[in-house]
């Protein structure tokens, strides 16, 4: 088994370092370019593994690092029979092996002890055959299989040693992937914002676009001295009131402010307090659209359930306030989720 990276070892990111592998008979090296070789001759001789598995380095990388953990757990594992099962009994056997630790003080808590150790070691266990059994590893283990059949039956063997800590090169490409991502977003909401720029009639042509879809139970007044929109959610008896500020990129476009509108003299209910705030801590705050969609999810807020619990309230009594897009392919707007706010806490 190859052993632990050291602590404090510096561990670069790039590139990515598959451990050096030798054929016993020969005593040949297989580096990281011979297997890259055996892995196109696997694909180009076998339909029995899974190719797709090793398209990106992500993927090597995770299969690298899941390796990496299941060795450490063997390891642990090793250390089960006897000494971690059979510990509770330590103190009456070998008292002085025992470091201080006192005897049961009756059978009963013996025998707590000891089922409470079998728990444990049945649960790890059970979550070593869990990874072992995964579908990612399982396209490993079809890998190694094609490579040691390349390999006219021989295995290949570990140095012994791990050259990298994939764990953490892992966090690192998953680091790296979401400032990509971030930037990618950020690249695409700037594009929207220049067509939402260029769009004749600018707030209102988006304002008439979205009252045109009818929405049951929703209301959209736009104001004609000022940009501002207030929308009636007919079902819920709430009126909000949406209000063009600056925005914050300084780009021209608009952010958009949600506020409650009720009658002269009317203090806001905290359900209407609670949606406000809601879709005020939304993204895309410049997405005129987006917002008035948004709204128009909470029309069935006192028939809607929270998607966590079930319930329509909470132990607080209080109803589902908050609104979470969740993303279907092939669909342009969001589908809201409603959630009471402990059940995301």
């Amino acid at each position: 088994m190859a052993s632990a990276p050291k602590q404090g070892q510096t561990l670069p990111r790039m590139p990515v370092v598959v451990p050096n592998m030798t054929a016993p008979s020969n005593d040949l090296k297989l580096t990281a370019g011979g297997a890259s070789n055996m892995n196109e001759n696997a694909n180009d001789s076998t339909n029995e593994t899974t190719p797709d598995v090793w398209d990106t380095e992500m993927q090597l990388v995770s299969s690298l690092a899941k390796l990496q953990k299941m060795e450490a757990m063997i390891h642990q594992l090793r250390t089960l029979l006897p000494e971690r099962l059979l510990e509770p009994l330590a103190p009456i056997v070998n008292p002085k092996a025992a470091a201080g630790r006192p005897a049961p003080k009756s059978p009963q808590m013996l025998y707590e002890q000891l089922a409470q150790a079998s728990r444990a070691g049945v649960s790890e266990v059970q979550e070593f055959q869990s990874m072992w059994r995964s579908p990612e590893m399982k396209a490993v283990w079809d890998r190694i299989d094609a490579q040691i059949k390349e390999n006219g039956g021989r295995m290949l063997q570990p140095t012994g040693t791990w050259e990298q800590d994939y764990d953490t090169i892992l966090a690192e490409l998953r680091k790296e992937e979401q400032i990509q991502s971030d930037q990618q977003q950020r690249a695409n909401e700037e594009l929207e914002r220049s067509k939402i720029q260029a769009t004749e009639g600018g707030w209102r042509a988006i304002v008439e676009g979205f009252a045109q879809k009818n929405v049951p139970g929703v209301r959209v007044l736009p104001s004609q001295n000022e940009a501002a929109v207030t929308v009636v959610l007919v079902k819920a008896g709430m009126a909000l009131k949406v209000d063009a500020i600056a925005g914050q990129d300084g780009n021209g476009v608009p952010d958009w402010r949600v506020s409650t509108k009720t009658q002269q003299g009317q203090t806001p209910s905290k359900l209407e307090i609670a949606v406000v705030q809601c879709l005020n801590a939304r993204p895309r705050q410049w997405d005129l659209h987006y917002l008035l969609d948004m709204i128009s999810s909470y029309s069935n807020i006192k028939q809607a359930p929270c998607l966590k619990c079930n319930r329509m309230t909470d132990n607080t009594a209080t109803l589902p306030t908050i609104r979470k897009p969740s993303s279907v392919p092939q669909q342009a707007t969001p589908t809201w989720e409603p959630y009471h706010q402990a059940c995301i806490a």
